[in-house]
């Protein structure tokens, strides 16, 4: 069974967002995503706007997917980044922890996230559709790479 481990992470990641941006009506930017940095840490708005809040909700899918039971805590780690202060040393900082909140409640509305006591969690369907996803990406990876077919 080809699972998300086995495909490369930013090939799984746009085909999800796609996924995500045209088949899941409950994901959708909220209106202050358009005009927001995505951290303290960065300096500018992302390159695409429209298209960052897709990105990241699935990559908190296969952050879900490969770690389990994890909350928005550990998630703010998990996209924390250096901050630039000028002359003095770079700091560590986490990410913040709304835009993370909101898009988790998306999926949840969504039908892919369940909440449990220990944090967010995949349900079947979540599952599901990043293994069918990783299934055609590592597909379309074997086609071009004969070497590969033979794990299919």
């Amino acid at each position: 069974m080809i699972t998300a481990k086995m495909v490369p992470a930013d090939l799984l990641i746009r085909r999800l967002a796609d996924y995500l941006k045209e088949n899941v009506k409950e994901v959708k930017p909220k209106d202050w995503s358009f005009y927001a940095k995505t951290a303290s840490y960065n300096e500018r708005v992302p390159d695409n706007p429209e298209e960052w809040w897709y990105i990241r909700a699935a990559s908190l899918l296969r952050k879900l997917y490969l770690m389990g039971p994890i909350g928005v805590s550990r998630l703010r780690s998990e996209y924390s980044w250096r901050k630039r202060r000028g002359t003095r040393p770079p700091k560590s900082v986490k990410a913040p922890g709304h835009a993370i909140r909101v898009m988790m409640q998306q999926l949840e509305k969504a039908g892919l996230v369940k909440s449990t006591k220990e944090g967010r969690i995949l349900t079947g369907k979540g599952r599901s559709l990043i293994d069918k996803l990783s299934y055609e990406i590592f597909k379309s990876l074997a086609e071009k790479n004969p070497e590969l077919s033979k794990y299919l």
